[in-house]
């Protein structure tokens, strides 16, 4: 791979890359102090007047008052899902149609380099920055629940000495405490949701790329691109409101980025957290595991990138208008 090619797209992405990090970072320990500063008592008495809605949550709502449950809803928060697809549609559609858009392609391809050397140094840098944004999300939720602390509500006991029993003091006001969030949360069960924002984005990256070899026009490309995110999302939240058009989430690539609950199973079945295949007690297959749903994503994502090369390689460039 050129390693002019690859500075040159380094240099035309550090800012974007810069700023995207920049916001996660904040974003992700701001959402940790966020939940410690609400009272997890009070937090499910508002979740229950969302009872009708919990067909829409990937987890039961029980699991979303949970401190590990609130953390991990950052990663369907469309912030950080926005920063990924900034990064990844901005620099994918820049690869061709940007490049011939500017009337710059011509002068790459004169240079002794092939088009796959164009292609796959922008697409290399811009998996890079998409792997450093989804470790930024994670390193904030660390950094997050190891510098905040969540008040919690307990009840006064009476102890007994030389037995070491407590007893509860019921007619005492409860007292609120804080605690660390270390306590409560492990980041280690944060790491699946981070590695699926990436396989989120890397379908995203491919699939930009692939239509940005087709076209000629950026803003065409992206506007195609932001189309078919909008659909998606679309088909999968009709397939959740209604059994009779379930069958629509099955056609929608957002069906495979479930993040919570990703995180609900690393906490909850701590031997399925990277497994391909979910089994029950009685060893029946049951459906894809986490691994499986991102082999997916990173499936459909490196196909993208394959078709993007051999069209970009067969196509004519058309002049610079």
């Amino acid at each position: 791979m050129n390693r002019s090619l690859l500075t040159k797209s380094i240099l035309e992405g550090r800012l974007l890359l810069a700023a995207c990090t920049a916001v996660m970072l904040v974003y992700c320990w701001t959402r940790v102090w966020l939940v410690g500063q609400f009272d997890m008592s009070r937090f499910e008495i508002i979740i229950e007047q969302f009872r009708d809605w919990e067909q829409f949550s990937p987890v039961p709502f029980e699991y979303l008052a949970t401190p590990t449950g609130r953390i991990s809803m950052a990663y369907d928060d469309p912030i950080l899902i926005l920063c990924v697809c900034l990064w990844v549609i901005a620099r994918g559609s820049d690869c061709v149609s940007g490049e011939i858009g500017r009337g710059t392609m011509e002068m790459l391809l004169a240079q002794p380099v092939s088009r796959a050397q164009v292609l796959w140094s922008h697409a290399s840098v811009t998996l890079a920055g998409l792997a450093l944004l989804a470790l930024a999300s994670w390193v904030g939720l660390y950094v997050g629940i190891h510098t905040n602390t969540i008040e919690e509500r307990v009840t006064p006991t009476w102890s007994i000495p030389w037995l070491g029993i407590e007893i509860p003091r019921p007619l005492a006001e409860e007292q609120i405490v804080q605690r660390p969030m270390a306590e409560k949360v492990d980041s280690a069960h944060l790491a699946p949701a981070a590695f699926n924002l990436f396989s989120l984005g890397f379908f995203l990256a491919g699939l930009s790329t692939l239509l940005s070899s087709m076209d000629r026009y950026r803003w065409r490309t992206i506007g195609v691109v932001v189309g078919i995110y909008i659909v998606q999302l679309a088909l999968k939240i009709v397939g959740l409101a209604s059994e009779r058009v379930a069958w629509l989430g099955r056609v929608s690539f957002f069906t495979a980025y479930e993040p919570t609950r990703f995180v609900s199973i690393a906490v909850h079945q701590p031997e399925s957290t990277w497994s391909l295949l979910l089994r029950d007690a009685a060893g029946e297959w049951t459906s894809l595991g986490p691994l499986g749903y991102n082999l997916i994503l990173l499936g459909m994502g490196a196909g993208a990138y394959v078709a993007a090369t051999v069209i970009f390689h067969r196509r004519d460039v058309p002049a610079p208008l």
